[in-house]
């Protein structure tokens, strides 16, 4: 028994062995994955259209009754500096559709034809996490903001195939900038023994909880004229790995 017991003594002093009571450090950290859902509403009724006449102005609120596309986001960043908070450079790739029926233009009944919106957001930039209360003293809310450039194509459909008007297709690309203010909660502080584990398994460090405010305005053109700028809530979870 004497010797049973000192040889786990000595197991437990030797190095690289950790107490059952014990934390290992986490590894680490390079990137954080994003998954957002919100929604979405286009401020393109917010635009006169010479083209339409005066009972046909806010089509998308004639098409689609007004309500709010469902967004999804996917986001990656990785992190370029890591005192005093968190700095990184990543981008945003989101997809939204809408679908209603479409309208005669000339006696503005609904027609048994669908149509739809479809618009493919990509979102390149920078952002900011102030995360170091959350790395030293385990406060687990994390707020942060972004700046970024956005490209949206967009394309009308009519019955699945593209729209047509007056020989030209309904799509275009549309350039614009958004900003980000969101708050993050730390899920790690909840069980600090499963986010180790879940760190040493895959390499996870950090798991969030968030929601964010974006304000995004686009610009229009001529081969773009609908206005996609828009101010939507995500919400969603986060990684850092």
């Amino acid at each position: 028994m004497m010797v049973a017991a000192l040889t786990l003594a000595l197991l437990s002093q030797m190095p690289g062995q950790v107490s059952a009571g014990a934390l290992p450090g986490e590894s680490p950290r390079t990137f954080t994955l994003e998954l957002k859902l919100g929604p979405y509403t286009p401020m393109i009724d917010s635009a006169k259209f010479p083209s339409l006449g005066p009972n046909d102005q806010r089509p998308y609120a004639r098409v689609f009754g007004g309500t709010p596309m469902l967004m999804g986001e996917i986001g990656l960043e990785y992190m370029i500096f890591q005192k005093f908070g968190t700095i990184s450079a990543g981008v945003g790739l989101a997809y939204a559709e809408k679908f209603g029926k479409a309208v005669d233009a000339e006696t503005g009944a609904r027609a048994d034809q669908s149509t739809g919106l479809r618009i493919l957001t990509i979102r390149p930039g920078l952002s900011y996490r102030f995360d170091l209360l959350a790395m030293k003293y385990k406060i687990p809310l994390v707020p942060y903001v972004k700046g970024q450039f956005v490209t949206m194509p967009w394309w009308v459909v009519n019955g699945g195939a593209l729209e047509y008007s007056d020989g030209l297709p309904g799509q275009g690309v549309s350039f614009g900038i958004a900003g980000t203010v969101g708050l993050s909660f730390m899920l790690d502080i909840l069980d600090q023994r499963l986010a180790r584990d879940f760190d040493s398994s895959m390499g996870v460090n950090h798991t969030y909880l968030f929601g964010e405010f974006n304000l995004q305005e686009m610009f229009t053109s001529g081969t773009s004229p609908l206005v996609l700028s828009s101010r939507h809530w995500l919400f969603g979870l986060a990684f850092d790995f």
